[in-house]
């Protein structure tokens, strides 16, 4: 009786298992950051193209000849052009989380003020107050100067608005990243002792108001943009007192608790 010597498996002992397996996940691993990092890349030049090209001369053609790809090459990363878009505003919301993030309360003067019909506003409330006019002027400022990121923000991309009805959940995808971005406002408003049902209307009033002044802003000269932020301004202003003379009570006899406002 003969065997042949490729017949024989050879029987690998537990360390040698171990190290077998222990190099296929680091080879994964080592692909995936290889993989990551090419994605990272692509969006950078697709963030340039964007800001070059707009909606009408963003495609995938540009795009590998402006990266150093073949157009079929790009489809290993993202599976086509809305992938990309979707990934770049994904990029800009995080960033306007960010920038609102980075405004922080102040530890200035803590005394009463009065509302405009006269009632005080505790110096805490008064302070996460302007905490949030100061946290919502920053995503808005921010879109009021940057097309490209208001364009991308709205328009999702495409040439025209996006279709945001209750039976198309995907479309408003998009928007429910924004407000989760910036969670940091819904924060100070409940700073204010504010009910929170109260706080999350009013949040939510305010984001739906602040993109529609950006929609009709469109491509006005800068003074016009000055008109609509301070129009903006006023706004947020009114609806905070209504807000806290609701919660405060009309003779200005505070309910409201004193928060830790420096946590948020």
């Amino acid at each position: 009786m003969s065997v042949k010597f490729d017949a024989i498996t050879p029987v690998l002992t537990t360390e040698q298992v171990r190290h077998m397996q222990q190099r296929a996940v680091d080879r994964q691993l080592r692909q995936q950051r290889f993989g990551d990092e090419r994605r990272v890349q692509l969006l950078n030049v697709a963030w340039a193209l964007w800001c070059e090209e707009g909606a009408q001369g963003f495609n995938m053609r540009q795009l590998a000849q402006r990266a150093g790809y073949t157009a079929g090459a790009l489809y290993a990363y993202f599976p086509g052009r809305d992938a990309i878009l979707s990934a770049l505003r994904q990029r800009v919301i995080q960033e306007l989380g960010e920038q609102v993030r980075s405004q922080k309360a102040s530890r200035g003067e803590r005394s009463s003020r009065a509302r405009t019909d006269g009632v005080p506003i505790p110096g805490h409330v008064q302070a996460a107050r302007h905490l949030f006019m100061d946290r919502s002027l920053a995503w808005w400022g921010c879109l009021a100067r940057d097309a490209q990121r208001l364009q991308l923000v709205l328009h999702g991309g495409s040439d025209g608005f996006p279709d945001v009805s209750p039976d198309q959940g995907a479309a408003s995808v998009p928007f429910a990243q924004l407000t989760d971005a910036l969670q940091p406002c819904l924060d100070a408003l409940l700073a204010t002792g504010l009910p929170p049902e109260c706080a999350l209307q009013l949040h939510d009033e305010v984001l739906a108001y602040g993109l529609g002044l950006l929609v009709l802003q469109g491509s006005k000269p800068a003074s016009g943009q000055t008109a609509l932020e301070s129009r903006f301004v006023q706004s947020l202003q009114r609806w905070l007192d209504v807000a806290l003379a609701s919660a405060l009570g009309a003779t200005g006899t505070t309910s409201i608790e004193q928060g830790d406002l420096f946590a948020v």
